[in-house]
């Protein structure tokens, strides 16, 4: 690599992990200034990478070929949103409130499929700032040691955020930054405002510290050595090198279980389950010593869960009795599925389409934006064909990593981690929309990226 684009690759790298971990701090990168500058410095940073590569006359360090499948597929799904916002579609394609619109006003106003294209518009952007994230982290962390920094630095700002939330709670002050606390009073919610988007967030952290510790004890855990020695190897790693990671595992599971979030929190126990069977396939935890392991863990779970999980507790209990509110929500957008099934309404318009399908079965709540439910909400905008483009690009990242696993002889950690991850957030989005919070999308974005870069093989010179 020459040298100018050896600093500008140098200069890129640490301007991204900065993006990526000081993204929740203004509120989540939520409100339309934050996203903005999000999508436009991950605009920028595309944009002098491009330039360093093209100037030096260098290949980007993991072909476009190596992930083709998933390009076409997020390209696809893209395009798609695209052509929902211009207005040069058929007429037979444009939305219903289009035609009436413009019966009602006497004005020939172009119709489009979009509902409400300036949220069509914005939504692709914000989607376009999470494919480049990725992009930028899968290109720039092909090297294992940048590939270690960033997701170091991830845990830590986890560590951070977490602890400020513990702060934030035990104070009694009820504020987010400076600001009095809106909603969610009572609960952890860090920078963020909403519990759930914030549980996400810390059980991203929590799957990352965790991948880390636990490949500080895997080489001792396979060592051929007598028992007593390897209990005193184990003991010396949990005192000195593991001692700091653990402190973050107990800090960041505590403030999660504080959320009383209990979609977050069942979707990071399936992301630490995923994260055990990942590491069994990369074997780097004996088969034999895996069930004491997994007790601990277990008994760890309970330890923190019985000093600060009552809240998740009674909310579960209450959701056995009452059942969830969302049900009624999520029949009626099946519905407008259903009226829509190819087209779709317009990325982004959930908001603007549900309120012409709610009835008396939706009480309470009086304005929906969301869905609570990132797989309906999506099929109902994008329409189904492109809504499974846009997941299966996606999983195919994660079918990437877990490939990896397998075929990788080292630095394995990075994808089972990025597989975890998916696990955990796919198994969230079916219940919530935390992957609709930038942070948490280029969180997200970055570990499916930095696990992708080390699921290849390479060759040693």
């Amino acid at each position: 690599m020459r040298p100018w684009a050896g600093r500008t690759s140098t200069v890129v790298w640490w301007t991204l992990v900065w993006l990526v971990v000081l993204a929740p701090l203004p509120l989540g990168s939520n409100w339309p200034w934050s996203w903005f500058l999000l999508a436009a410095a991950v605009g920028v940073l595309l944009f002098f990478w491009s330039a360093g590569l093209l100037l030096a006359r260098e290949a980007p360090p993991v072909a476009a070929s190596r992930v083709r499948v998933a390009l076409l597929l997020f390209a696809g799904a893209c395009a798609w949103v695209a052509v929902q916002w211009l207005p040069w579609t058929p007429e037979a394609w444009h939305h219903p409130l289009w035609v009436d619109a413009g019966r009602v006003l006497g004005l020939e106003s172009a119709g489009r499929i979009s509902l409400n294209p300036e949220q069509t518009l914005t939504a692709l952007v914000r989607l376009l700032s999470y494919g480049g994230v990725f992009w930028l982290s899968l290109q720039l962390c092909r090297s294992p040691e940048r590939a270690k920094q960033g997701l170091q630095l991830f845990v830590w700002a986890g560590f951070a955020y977490a602890l400020y939330g513990l702060a934030a709670h035990f104070s009694g002050g009820e504020k987010i930054l400076w600001m009095d606390k809106w909603a969610y009073e009572g609960v952890v919610t860090s920078t963020l405002v909403n519990r759930n988007s914030y549980a996400t967030l810390a059980g991203l952290a929590l799957v990352a510290a965790s991948a880390l510790f636990l490949d500080g004890l895997g080489g001792i855990l396979r060592a051929r050595v007598p028992s007593r020695v390897k209990a005193r190897w184990l003991l010396k790693q949990l005192l000195g090198p593991g001692a700091p990671l653990l402190v973050a595992i107990l800090v960041i599971a505590t403030a999660l279980l504080l959320t009383a979030s209990r979609g977050g929190t069942l979707s990071t126990l399936f992301g630490l389950v995923v994260l055990m069977l990942a590491f069994l396939r990369a074997r780097s935890l004996p088969g034999r010593q895996v069930a004491a392991l997994s007790i601990a863990i277990v008994l760890t779970g309970v330890a923190v869960f019985s000093l600060s999980g009552s809240n998740v507790a009674r909310r579960l209990e209450q959701a056995q009795s009452s059942g969830s509110g969302r049900t009624p929500v999520y029949a009626l957008v099946v519905r407008a599925i259903g009226d829509a099934p190819v087209l779709g309404t317009g990325y982004g318009t959930f908001a603007d389409v549900f309120p012409l399908y709610r009835d008396e079965t939706i009480t309470g709540i009086t304005f929906w934006r969301r869905a609570h439910s990132t797989y309906l909400e999506n099929a109902l905008e994008l329409g189904i064909p492109a809504a499974v483009a846009l997941f299966a690009s996606i999983g195919t990242c994660a079918g990437y990593c877990w490939l990896g696993i397998g075929r990788r002889r080292r630095d394995r950690i990075y994808p089972a981690i990025a597989v975890a991850a998916t696990a955990l957030v796919a198994a969230h989005s079916t219940v919530d929309f935390s992957l609709q919070i930038p942070a948490v999308a280029v969180s997200y974005a970055f570990l499916l990226g930095l696990g992708c870069a080390q699921s290849f093989p390479t060759r040693r010179a």
